[in-house]
């Protein structure tokens, strides 16, 4: 395997400001050392078992060895444990990599192709429909008063995977910002495109319009908390380029977003 994953939270993890402190090391040194333990136990024989050596991370980084070995002591109990990083098993899970017969876990690939033979065979039932209907124009106003009354009931019911066309239902996503104490802050445009960044690679997870707005809701919230205990609590998210910030109305309502 030559790759292995990031969690979306990993820049702003309070355990790096922690472990910086402890060790009196810029944060910057503690964030870099840790993505070279990563790559170094991902290349491992035994994976998630670290066996670079505290002067190759010195030389790469351009730092001493005792400021190594300050981090790396800072860091046991908290993402190490001996040699061994404490949350491997957790993080970089083979079952979503390969599949697993037997316990009928499916692989990324064939995710992705079943979510491809179900989005065709709807589009053919679609055109179908479409095809077969021999009505007169004042038929055809009554069923389309139908079908959109219809359509409305069923996404608000049935579950689907997220796509790229994705977004909020203005009217409902008000409602849901406030229940979770985030009416009136800011956010930034990116947040949405990172939310279905990280759903889109997950097609086996389907959820309803409104599951799917609470959990956006839910991220907003995380991302707003993390920034308070960082000392930021008017922005939620990480860095946006100038102009991009938008109050939750601004949000619903802006086409771009």
């Amino acid at each position: 395997m030559d790759w292995l994953r990031l969690w979306h939270d990993m820049p702003n993890d309070p355990k790096w400001r922690t472990i910086a402190r402890v060790s009196a090391q810029p944060i910057a040194l503690v964030q870099a050392m840790y993505v070279h333990l990563l790559v170094d136990a991902s290349r491992n024989v035994t994976r998630g078992h670290v066996t670079v050596t505290k002067e190759d991370i010195a030389s790469a980084l351009d730092v001493t060895e005792d400021q190594v070995e300050a981090v790396f002591q800072a860091m046991q109990g908290r993402v190490l444990d001996g040699d061994q990083l404490t949350g491997w098993e957790g993080r970089q899970p083979k079952r979503e990599d390969v599949g697993n017969p037997e316990t009928g876990a499916k692989s990324a690939a064939q995710r992705k192709r079943e979510q491809r033979e179900r989005q065709k065979s709807a589009q053919e039932k679609t055109e179908s429909h479409g095809m077969s209907r021999e009505v007169t124009e004042s038929h055809d106003r009554l069923d389309k008063r139908r079908e959109e009354k219809e359509l409305h009931t069923h996404t608000a019911q049935a579950k689907f995977s997220l796509h790229d066309d994705w977004e909020p239902n203005p009217k409902t996503f008000t409602a849901v910002l406030h229940r979770n104490g985030l009416a009136n802050q800011t956010f930034h445009a990116d947040q949405l495109l990172e939310f279905r960044s990280y759903w889109i690679s997950r097609p086996d997870d389907l959820k309803t319009q409104a599951q799917w707005e609470h959990a956006l809701a839910q991220q907003l919230k995380r991302q707003s908390r993390i920034q308070q205990a960082q000392g930021n609590p008017h922005e939620t998210g990480g860095r946006s380029a100038p102009g991009r910030t938008r109050n939750a109305h601004d949000i619903l309502t802006d086409p771009n977003w």
